[in-house]
């Protein structure tokens, strides 16, 4: 019998107060919203094709604004944290960066959902941005904690010895 923990939700099966935070009882801020937001049972295929329709109708699910763009107006791969105003415009935003982490998240869901499309497309132009970045300014970086020669887990005067997960989605230069 093997020793490791189940991989099931502990809140399965016992109800909402086992969850790790309270579900607002008024409802969902948007009214469309309420037949999909509970904890069981599970959404069917159908529930997930009219919530998927839903939120595609609202524009929920449009990426196309939080697209890093270059000077020549064109995306260059990676996505802003900032929302952008309606010409995709993130300029006046303090948040003009793009994460590492969130980018990842966002690429694997692109092509996660739409393997053979545009999604996937923008997913690789996206982990492309990513590995440029990566490779160009924090390899050197990654080199020295990997073998040893730095140790970033220190208090402040160790931050700048980090990798850096946040760079500036227009250039590609690291965001200092």
């Amino acid at each position: 019998m093997s020793s490791s923990p189940s991989r099931e939700c502990p809140c399965v099966g016992k109800g909402p107060s086992t969850l790790p935070a309270e579900i607002n009882k008024a409802g969902p801020f948007q009214p469309a919203l309420a037949k999909f937001c509970r904890v069981e049972p599970p959404l069917s295929k159908d529930e997930l094709k009219e919530l998927n329709a839903l939120l595609a109708s609202k524009k929920v699910l449009d990426t196309s604004k939080a697209k890093c763009k270059g000077k020549d107006g064109k995306p260059t791969g990676p996505f802003s944290a900032s929302a952008a105003n309606a010409k995709g415009d993130h300029t006046g935003s303090s948040m003009f960066g793009s994460w590492l982490r969130d980018n990842c998240i966002i690429a694997y869901g692109l092509y996660y959902t739409d393997p053979e499309g545009p999604g996937a497309d923008d997913a690789v132009a996206c982990l492309n941005s990513i590995a440029k970045f990566m490779l160009t300014y924090q390899s050197h970086k990654m080199e020295l904690v990997i073998n040893g020669l730095k140790d970033v887990k220190g208090a402040e005067p160790t931050w700048m010895d980090r990798p850096h997960i946040r760079f500036i989605g227009e250039t590609g230069l690291e965001d200092t």
